[in-house]
């Protein structure tokens, strides 16, 4: 059985991958690594609209209904071997000065159940989505 992780281990690695992520640790002793996740404007409109109610409600349905469905399905498909990672996908809001509406991804570590594969594979999880956020366009 490989050693559990200490949280200095789950720190540095995102360091090293330079991956923009904000980590805490819970009271319960969890670490908990969240990443602010966009879709913009261009990213729903093939034509540049000025950004209002219709807008933002426009984004925010493609996020709920779309790319959240989107990458639970991708989440479980690349999941085929070890434990399971189960990010949490929550909607967070309008950036209107930057055309985008944000949602959260959080990962949450049990020091005494990660692994190094988990952390690996949690790394590799997060570069997919990315991938999968850049190539959205619009319909």
């Amino acid at each position: 059985m490989e050693a559990c992780l200490q949280k200095e281990t789950i720190i540095k690695a995102f360091e090293r991958e330079q991956l923009h992520v904000e980590i805490n640790e819970n009271k319960n002793g969890n670490i908990v690594v969240s990443r602010m996740c966009e879709l913009y404007k261009h990213q729903v409109f093939a034509d540049d609209r000025p950004w209002d109610d219709n807008v933002e409600k426009a984004i925010k349905d493609k996020v709920s209904l779309v790319v959240k469905p989107d990458l639970r399905k991708m989440i479980v498909q690349e999941q085929s071997v070890g434990k399971p990672i189960k990010p949490i996908l929550t909607l967070a809001g309008p950036l209107p000065k930057r055309n985008s509406f944000t949602f959260d991804l959080v990962f949450m570590f049990r020091l005494e159940q990660s692994s190094t594969q988990v952390l690996e594979d949690t790394i590799q999880l997060i570069y997919k989505i990315e991938e999968y956020l850049a190539s959205i366009k619009p319909v």
